[in-house]
């Protein structure tokens, strides 16, 4: 970056030289027509240094992107090795009465993945997934009673924007201090579909120290999305900590 800005530099102070020369030396219009042609060829050798660092930024952002899917199949495909070993040792054991169980937690869980795959936004379907996969000290827990696709709403914000909100806001709740026993604790984060609005509900199991710090920087990330914040009583939620995004939407 160093090196683009001073090649941008060097190129922006002799353009400036030549078009000094131009306007305020008595020169001959031969050397008016040197002094254009160099001019010229300076800003066609910046814009085209521009265009080389935007160029190397799509790269590095795609291999990056392509990274982030590759440590996401990754994570997968380790959940169903451990998925098939426990069935494998169910029937060795001869434990059939286990099988159901097993079978039915598996179903879920696609279910589950299916229902964030279709809702629409791939940014958003990427970090929900990896949250998903490699919570760290936070577990992610995603609900969807029923399908929700985001890009085929009439909401009243652009999409991006709205997983701005959503990938912030539980970056913003993963990095609160939260009590130290319940520092594993997850966070339940639930897409309903309500009239004329979608309601993306939030609740810690465990116990943030500074909820009051929390719901302010949330608040501030809702309000510069166009969307509203509320948050819930203790009472209301058994003594968790939870909030709603509330984004209109039309019919």
């Amino acid at each position: 970056m160093k090196r683009i800005r001073l090649g941008l530099g060097c190129c922006a102070a002799v353009a400036l030289g030549s078009a000094t020369l131009i306007i305020v030396r008595d020169l001959t219009w031969g050397w008016r027509a040197v002094c254009l042609i160099f001019l010229t060829v300076r800003f066609i050798s910046g814009a085209a240094i521009l265009v080389q660092e935007q160029s190397r930024q799509r790269r590095r952002m795609l291999q990056s992107q392509q990274w982030s899917a590759i440590e996401l199949m990754n994570h997968q495909r380790h959940d169903w090795m451990n998925d098939l070993q426990l069935l494998y040792g169910y029937v060795r054991l001869k434990k059939y009465d286990k099988l159901p169980e097993c079978v039915e937690t598996i179903k879920a869980r696609m279910s589950e993945e299916s229902r964030i795959a279709k809702l629409g936004i791939p940014e958003l379907v990427m970090f929900l997934m990896q949250q998903r996969t490699s919570g760290g000290t936070m577990p992610l827990d995603v609900i969807i009673p029923e399908p929700v696709e985001l890009d085929r709403l009439n909401l009243e914000v652009e999409t991006t924007r709205l997983a701005d909100v959503v990938m912030e806001t539980v970056q913003t709740i993963r990095f609160a201090p939260k009590a130290q026993m319940d520092a594993f604790s997850p966070l339940q984060l639930a897409f309903v579909r309500e009239p004329n609005c979608l309601v993306i509900r939030y609740r810690y199991e465990g116990k943030l120290l500074r909820p009051g710090e929390v719901a302010a920087q949330l608040s501030r990330i809702a309000s510069e999305r166009g969307v509203r914040l509320e948050q819930l009583s203790g009472k209301q939620n058994n003594e968790h900590d939870a909030f709603h995004i509330i984004v209109p939407c039309s019919a």
